[in-house]
């Protein structure tokens, strides 16, 4: 492995963190309201500016978290009951598309 490259993960990790970070104290400091991962990054303008819609939108950020957590649990599971990667017993989901 390059050591270049994971000096560059780990300076895009850290910088994204320190906004954060930054986003975080600014809040506090103000006291508005701050979530985690909330790094006011949304340049389509997806996020509602009513609170029903916020709150409907973080519901299903929890949602989708938990159920990936869970798939992510199954695929483990499955290779150790089967003891062989899930790439190699669903190798359709891992091949390019032939139009």
């Amino acid at each position: 492995m390059n050591p270049y490259y994971w000096a560059a993960v780990l300076l895009a990790t850290s910088a994204v963190e320190g906004v954060g970070q930054d986003r975080k104290r600014a809040a506090t400091v103000t006291n508005k309201e701050w979530l985690p991962g909330d790094l006011g990054f949304d340049p389509l303008g997806f996020y509602p500016s009513d609170i029903a819609g916020r709150r409907r939108l973080q519901l299903a950020e929890i949602k989708h978290g938990r159920v990936a957590m869970v798939a992510v649990v199954g695929f483990a599971v499955q290779e150790a009951v089967l003891r062989s990667p899930v790439v190699d017993q669903t190798p359709f989901f891992f091949t390019p598309l032939a139009f």
